[in-house]
């Protein structure tokens, strides 16, 4: 029993030496192998022009969304969204674009080079070059298209030129509206001076 004791006791001697030994080597490694930080070095996310922000607040790919008083969907989303500080929930957006989408599954969507939200007033108008396409087969074109966000209403002021199904269509306006005669569809109408050029499908 005495050698057994004499060896536990010197195992354990041994062990109060090493194990504290031990764990300052670790902790010295982790400083000598650590690598130091540069202050200096540019970090990955400073690429954003922190004072031209506070000069010029934006917003970037913003999305609005709305369910209009027939049941349709109305989603806009943008590039880059400049608030007006004259008039809250308002402002001016590049590349943006609209979808009108009906209880019945039909969709038009509108594209522009930029345009202006209003979120109060729930309207949009898109102008530049303004195309809408329409699940139909209606492909619009007009300098500006207007539209609003709790209804289904889409005016295009023109000239209006559009490739639709039986031809060419020219018009001074163009209106999109929900067809009273059948909720859920839309009924699509040119006004002004219309022009069909009809070229049946072969």
């Amino acid at each position: 029993m005495g050698r057994a004791d004499n060896a536990w006791s010197r195992w354990v001697v041994l062990l109060k030496i090493v194990l504290p030994l031990t764990a300052l080597a670790l902790l010295s490694s982790i400083f000598l192998l650590s690598r130091t930080i540069d202050p200096t070095a540019a970090m990955p996310f400073t690429d954003v022009d922190v004072e031209d922000r506070a000069r010029e607040p934006r917003l970037t790919t913003p999305e609005f969304s709305g369910v209009t008083n027939d049941g349709a969907l109305v989603t806009l989303d943008a590039a880059e969204m400049r608030p007006d500080p004259a008039k809250a929930g308002s402002g001016t957006a590049t590349d943006l674009r609209a979808r009108l989408v009906s209880k019945t599954g039909d969709s038009t969507d509108v594209a522009a080079d930029r345009g202006k939200v209003d979120t109060v007033a729930g309207t949009y108008e898109m102008t530049g070059a303004v195309t809408a396409v329409l699940s139909t087969g209606y492909t619009i074109a007009a300098p500006k298209m207007a539209g609003l966000l709790d209804a289904t209403q889409l005016d295009a002021t023109g000239p209006v030129k559009a490739t639709a199904p039986m031809g060419q269509i020219t018009a001074d306006a163009m209106q999109l509206r929900s067809d009273p005669a059948a909720p859920g569809n839309h009924l699509l109408v040119f006004n002004g001076r219309v022009r069909l050029i009809y070229r049946p499908q072969e």
